[in-house]
């Protein structure tokens, strides 16, 4: 490869990304085994997958913050070495509201590893191949989407989902470990220091907020279909864990080859609103697909997410080169941009559970494609920020 100037720090990271998915997806295809020892409906499910997204979401602009204080390299191993040991309390807890609060802290430990982990990954490649660099690393979270959602519904059917939850918690202590010995420390400016009036300009960016916003719309349709496709499929569906899990992988598994294609398209086009307009698009048409309530429109709505969470990385890609501060400031945009985003986990779980509840499934899959589209539309507001232009 090329493309890369430093391989251990890309290996690390990458290992790093992919433990972060496992621990991010695999509650979901545990569910079903955590209910019973509970005694939980879908309803549980929303709630602990919105305090998730409540630690992610709030804590993604301070993790930004932290990063240009204190260096991305040393902020992205605090928050993996966070969300690794909350994933390996998870598997001892004996009641609900600890799965609550311990999911709330994986999403904390998560946002600090992100902006971080997005800023890090960029500095291992080219300048040239930086969007190619930067899909990589979204791969690496849908290959851990896969094992999340498959290997571990089978590994807990083998020995059980509390002792499933502390592998996928030692695999992201072990990840923290590597992000120390092998990604670089940042150099510090001697007389650099974060600045209010700096915050307050990037924080404030009519770009950065409507790329924000359009990411929420993308969010409420991957998060939806990520948080319920496996557990539907088998309570309404009445298909196995395995089975299941399977076909609701096959999301990430597009995700792994669209990610680093749309960051190469990015890399040679920009163009990013005509990029997520389309992306967003085709993500809403596939979570409505879902309401036909067969396993073939199932199968089919879970490839073509796959291909819309390439947008994911057009977004962060806008982002970063809409960045009009220093590059201690990098993390802190990547952040910025995904903040609006991960609160979508704070209402889409939730109100997709509650319409459940009240309607049925049918009815929540047609809901939450109608907010992913509209909120995609966002989008065509935005004037774009040329590539280059700091």
């Amino acid at each position: 490869m090329g493309r890369l100037v430093d391989r251990d720090a890309y290996a690390s990271l990458f290992f790093s990304r992919v433990a972060y998915a496992i621990n991010w997806y695999n509650v979901a295809a545990l569910y079903t085994f955590i209910a019973k020892d509970f005694d939980l409906n879908v309803s549980g499910l929303g709630i602990a997958s919105a305090s998730f997204y409540a630690g992610v979401g709030l804590f993604q602009v301070p993790g930004g913050i932290l990063a240009a204080k204190y260096g991305a390299a040393k902020v992205a191993a605090i928050g993996t070495l966070t969300s690794s040991i909350a994933v390996l309390l998870t598997s001892v807890a004996s009641e609900f509201y600890q799965l609550v609060l311990l999911r709330f802290a994986v999403g904390v430990g998560m946002a600090l590893f992100f902006g971080p982990g997005v800023t890090l990954i960029a500095r291992t490649f080219r300048r040239e191949s930086e969007g190619f660099g930067i899909g990589t690393f979204q791969s690496a979270f849908y290959a851990g989407g896969i094992l999340g959602l498959f290997a571990w519904s089978v590994l807990a059917e083998i020995i059980g989902w509390r002792s499933s939850l502390a592998v996928s918690g030692g695999l992201g202590v072990l990840g923290s470990v590597l992000l120390l010995l092998c990604v670089p420390a940042d150099i510090a400016r001697e007389n650099f220091r974060v600045i209010g009036a700096d915050l307050r300009k990037i924080l404030s960016d009519k770009w950065l907020v409507l790329l924000s916003l359009e990411l929420f719309g993308f969010g409420t349709g991957t998060i939806t279909i990520s948080t319920f496709m496996v557990y539907y499929l088998e309570q309404s569906l009445h298909l196995t864990p395995p089975l299941a899990g399977i076909i609701g992988g096959f999301a990430p598994f597009c995700a792994i080859f669209a990610s680093p294609a749309m960051g190469s398209l990015y890399d040679r086009i920009g163009k990013a609103r005509v990029l997520l307009f389309s992306l967003g698009t085709t993500l809403a048409f596939a979570v409505g697909l879902v309401a036909l309530g067969s396993v073939t429109a199932a199968v089919v709505s879970a490839l073509l997410t796959g291909i819309g969470s390439g947008s994911f990385t057009v977004g962060y890609l806008a982002g970063r080169a809409g960045n009009a501060g220093s590059k201690e400031y990098e993390s802190l945009v990547v952040s910025w941009v995904n903040t609006i985003q991960m609160l979508t986990g704070l209402w889409a779980p939730v109100m997709f559970s509650l319409v459940v509840i009240s309607y049925g499934y049918q009815s929540s899959w047609l809901v939450a494609a109608g907010a992913t589209f509209l909120l995609t539309c966002v989008i065509l507001l935005a004037k774009e920020t040329p590539r280059g232009v700091k």
